[in-house]
């Protein structure tokens, strides 16, 4: 047996090595240390702005004030346009962080934002921004989203974003207002076709929409608030629908429409006038911690949707008077008809997308999120018409197509370098229960019914129906966008591949004519929102 040369591992003179072992930890009832503050860069955690690239250290005042003055005017574009809290603070300290701060503290209310930070020297600024107007232009926003991300990736500096900021400012809008005025009635027009609605009813419906917008910009000159505004908008809704339907059977055979017609032109009009973008950005603040400004939103969206039912209401009370008086003989849908689709699947499939590119068009998006969002909306109204076909009750229905409507939108959107409420809102139209609010309105309008109590009851549970629905809507979007975080990380690395000046410029987005305003000044069409 050979004995180790000396020096050798296992030799007499040299002990072998043995690998330490980690000393067992043993129980204690004593608790863990204290939790120290998240540092800044922490609190972006989950959102498209991680890891941002740090363009340079500040210490001195003038650079502390431009780097919160670039903050303000990022959150303050982003907010006026549609954002949700949790979105506009993530791109107000993304901003921060890669202008050199490193100790900021970002207070957002809904229509305030207070910026505080302190450098290394010891000296403390705040800087206080007021947001009025605020209007929806998912384009300038998308543009802005861009911008925070060339920023925190080290493309451009504090300077060129500050330019580039002004730029978007006055960069005039995506679609002029015949446009969105026409986009009104592809909502309308699409929700009635994906419902059984005839050509007749589809047509009515797009003029709906135009007498309903021509009457609310008129309304407007008036200042009015948003309860005013959806009630008026209700009223004339109704009025032109049953309009149609009285011309129709009349006599007049240019206009055969039926009472499930009315019903499907009235569901149109319903969803066209809901709050769709306030009400996603209000349970997403409510649901991610902001419960201050999620409160307020709620609060104008229930506001903005019971001025909305008064005025529907109401134009229906006196349609059914007149109906009575005129022996028009106006019935409303049966139950069975209370799914989202209940046309055949070519209409259904049609009318989904009309709806989402109606939507897309309404939001002042980029012409490019047209096609995205239209498929988008196709397809959850397509699950949630397969869901409801196999016995799954509408308010979970809704909700697991919103989940996948949240996670698609995130998915997609980041990938063409805009948020993800650009692509949600405009798909969730066709998700909407307008005929549920429709059917439920018009059993406690109906006076002339034998059973009038048992009538209220199930109208108002049709209405409440209604509601949870929306709330399914808002609550599995958001969700939807949570569970889609993990997947920003290949968008961030492949942004992070590409070299400084290879990508397009993002103030370009528009395409409207000239002469439109930009969205720095009021914005009448603020009811839409």
């Amino acid at each position: 047996m050979s004995v180790p040369p000396p020096g050798v591992p296992g030799a007499d003179d040299t002990p072998l090595a043995v690998p330490q072992r980690r000393p067992r930890r043993r129980p204690t009832l004593r608790g863990e240390a204290p939790t120290d503050t998240m540092p800044l860069v922490g609190s972006l955690r989950g959102t498209p702005y991680r890891d941002p690239r740090v363009t340079k250290a500040v210490a001195e005042e003038r650079s502390a004030n431009e780097a919160i003055d670039l903050a303000l005017r990022v959150a303050e574009v982003m907010l006026r346009c549609g954002a949700s809290a949790r979105t506009v603070e993530a791109a107000a300290v993304a901003v921060g962080v890669a202008s050199g701060l490193d100790d900021m503290d970002v207070d957002l209310t809904m229509q305030s934002m207070l910026i505080q930070c302190r450098t290394s020297t010891g000296a403390t600024y705040m800087r206080l921004r007021v947001v009025r107007s605020p209007t929806q232009d998912f384009g300038r926003l998308s543009a802005v989203h861009a911008l925070v991300d060339d920023l925190v990736s080290g493309e451009i500096d504090t300077e060129q974003a500050s330019t580039r900021l002004r730029e978007i400012s006055h960069t005039p809008r995506t679609w002029s207002r015949w446009m969105t005025a026409l986009a009104h009635g592809f909502i309308g027009a699409g929700v009635a076709l994906s419902l059984g609605a005839g050509w007749v009813g589809v047509l009515v419906a797009i003029l709906s929409a135009g007498a309903v917008d021509g009457a609310l910009r008129l309304a407007d000159r008036l200042r009015l608030p948003d309860f005013y505004l959806g009630a008026i908008g209700g009223v004339v809704s109704t009025v032109v629908a049953f309009t149609a339907y009285a011309l129709g059977n009349a006599g007049l055979e240019l206009i055969p429409m039926s009472s499930r017609d009315f019903a499907f032109v009235m569901a149109g009009g319903i969803v066209m006038l809901l709050p769709s973008r306030s009400l996603t950005s209000a349970m997403e603040d409510v649901l991610t911690g902001y419960p201050v400004t999620g409160t307020a939103r709620l609060l104008e969206v229930m506001l903005h949707t019971v001025g909305l039912i008064v005025g529907v209401a109401v134009g229906l009370g006196v349609s059914l008077q007149l109906a009575g008086t005129l022996d028009l003989g106006l019935l409303r849908p049966p139950i069975d008809q209370l799914g989202y689709a209940s046309a055949n699947q070519q209409s259904v499939l049609i009318g989904s997308l009309v709806v989402g590119v109606g939507g897309t068009i309404l939001a002042q998006n980029r012409p490019k999120m047209i096609v995205p969002a239209g498929l988008l909306a196709t397809l959850v109204v397509y699950l949630a018409t397969l869901l409801g076909s196999a016995s799954v009750g509408r308010v979970t229905a809704a909700g697991i197509a919103a989940v996948v409507l949240g996670f698609t939108a995130r998915w997609v959107a980041l990938r063409l370098d805009a948020p993800p409420v650009t692509l949600a809102v405009p798909a969730s139209y066709g998700l909407m229960p307008g005929l549920s609010i429709f059917i439920g309105l018009y059993q406690m309008a109906d006076e002339g019914e034998a059973a009038l109590t048992t009538s209220t009851d199930s109208g108002l549970v049709s209405v409440l129906l209604a509601l949870g629905v929306i709330f399914a809507i808002a609550t599995g979007t958001t969700l939807g966008e949570l569970l889609a975080a993990p997947l920003d990380r290949t968008v961030a690395m492949r942004r992070r591949q590409v070299a400084p000046g290879q990508r397009p410029a993002a103030v370009g987005y528009s395409q409207a004519p000239a002469g439109e305003r930009a969205s720095a000044e009021p914005d009448p069409e603020g009811w839409s929102s």
